[in-house]
């Protein structure tokens, strides 16, 4: 996966652990809320403080199929044209939601993902490395018991240099 490696992609400040949200909406909302800080579009005017860009990309992508992946894990993800980078957010949930995952079992690890718009290739190639990683049974267990973005962002580090 080039040099976008998952831990690459986040950011201490677009990790929250434990986070508390009644729905899939909301659980999208909190995504986009740790990007939009990250880019620095605080001060819309929206109510809810969610840059409309950011959301409308995830929820577009929603809409065109469910991202929940199975086992409790989502990566909703979409390509927008005000980034040069991909940019990545990750959220566990206090309680799960309901996404609409396949599997039908609710979600409580949300991974987010925002692709530059002209990036399809590598953006099928982030996507396939988040899969590989979340499928792992020991990986998402590691996920969900970690308390912190610091021991999030070592955990992935470390499934990434055992696959290298």
């Amino acid at each position: 996966m080039s040099e976008h490696t998952i831990s690459n992609l986040l950011d201490l400040s677009r990790i929250s652990c434990g986070a508390s949200s009644t729905s899939k909406k909301k659980s999208l909302q909190l995504v986009a809320q740790l990007m939009e800080h990250w880019l620095g579009f605080d001060d819309d005017d929206d109510d809810d403080g969610v840059d409309m860009d950011v959301m409308d990309a995830l929820a577009a992508r929603e809409r065109l199929g469910c991202t929940g992946m199975g086992h409790g894990i989502a990566i909703p993800h979409g390509r927008v044209d005000f980034i040069t980078e991909p940019l990545g957010a990750l959220v566990t949930l206090d309680q799960p939601v309901d996404f609409d995952a396949p599997d039908e079992q609710p979600v409580d690890v949300v991974f987010g993902l925002l692709m530059p718009e002209d990036q399809t290739e590598e953006h099928l190639k982030v996507l396939a490395s988040l899969a590989k990683f979340f499928n792992s049974p020991e990986n998402r267990a590691a996920v969900r018991l970690s308390r912190s973005a610091e021991e999030l962002i070592e955990i992935i580090a470390t499934a990434e240099s055992q696959d290298s």
